[in-house]
């Protein structure tokens, strides 16, 4: 066999292998969703679900601890995670309760799989069409723009319905209402309440905002600073870039002199370590009793 031919041939399997492969996590993506079954290691009390789009989402949902009956706490992981998410994220939805705040902890909104593609055998020896712009030093996109904006239309209906059937769920924990979003969440969350697509909360906490999209995460802190609720906006320094990009911003566009309506903290240690977990909770509980003092009855 000719070197010429076996080389064909090579390539015609590899493509074939990497189109089985492409399907794999294709139908694994499609399997990611999360069930009330998945939280099985939990107790039964704690697992509520959600009709979403005609299917069951699980919430995790866990009572006030003690005797303070502050209100309900929603945490909103990031992108994808699971409501239980570990790290800082878990660590609230345990923690919270025992400063008089039930925890009610959603499933997030999932981030879209990048679409695979296989090249068909017979387009092998045919000479290929420029499709893009990119250099060759530089990473090819996981999405268009136009998929991009459709999957952030798609994860705000999904929030948006999640959001909407909070109130039977926790209608037993009177109080007040804190909004705690991880992320890209939390990007999400605030473009949502912006837009009024949300009840606004009586405190929001943001942890490290962040959109993917370049145009979005531009106006993340003049859309911030329109809001009007108590905001408590934190920043960690193992945050991704994009978050990092517009904290001063958030911080300079913020109202002077108005510390029960903005409060920003950037914490000293990463956030994959425990004792910035205590930290985080810390702040959100201070924040909370300055907010509650400020306003006791609304």
């Amino acid at each position: 066999m000719k070197f010429s031919a076996f080389l064909t041939l090579l390539v015609v399997f590899s493509c074939f292998a990497y189109s089985l492969l492409s399907s794999h996590h294709l139908f694994a993506a499609e399997q990611k969703m999360l069930s009330t079954a998945d939280y099985r290691y939990l107790p039964a009390s704690e697992v509520k679900q959600l009709q979403v789009d005609g299917k069951q989402v699980p919430a995790l949902l866990r009572p006030w601890l003690g005797k303070k009956q502050h209100g309900l706490a929603i945490i909103v992981p990031d992108f994808s995670a699971r409501a239980d998410a570990a790290g800082v994220t878990n660590y609230l939805r345990l923690q919270l309760n025992h400063s008089g705040w039930a925890t009610l902890a959603l499933t997030p909104p999932s981030l879209e799989t990048p679409p695979y593609f296989a090249t068909r055998a017979d387009d092998i020896n045919q000479a290929g069409e420029q499709n893009n712009s990119q250099l060759a030093d530089q990473e090819t996109p996981d999405f268009s723009a136009q998929q991009l904006a459709d999957i952030q239309q798609q994860q705000q209906t999904f929030l948006q319905s999640s959001m909407t059937q909070l109130d039977s769920l926790g209608k037993e924990f009177s109080g007040k209402r804190m909004l705690i979003a991880f992320g890209e969440s939390a990007n999400l969350v605030i473009e949502l309440l912006d837009k009024q697509g949300l009840p606004a909360p009586d405190i929001l906490v943001v942890i490290n905002p962040y959109s993917d999209i370049d145009s979005i995460n531009a106006q993340l802190a003049t859309t911030l600073a329109k809001l009007s609720m108590p905001i408590l906006d934190l920043q960690s320094k193992d945050g991704s870039a994009a978050s990092i990009a517009t904290q001063s911003q958030r911080l300079t566009l913020a109202p002077a002199n108005a510390p029960t309506r903005y409060s920003q903290q950037v914490l000293a240690l990463d956030l994959s370590l425990k004792v910035t977990w205590d930290n985080t909770l810390k702040l959100i509980e201070g924040f909370a009793q300055r907010i509650n003092k400020a306003y006791p009855n609304g």
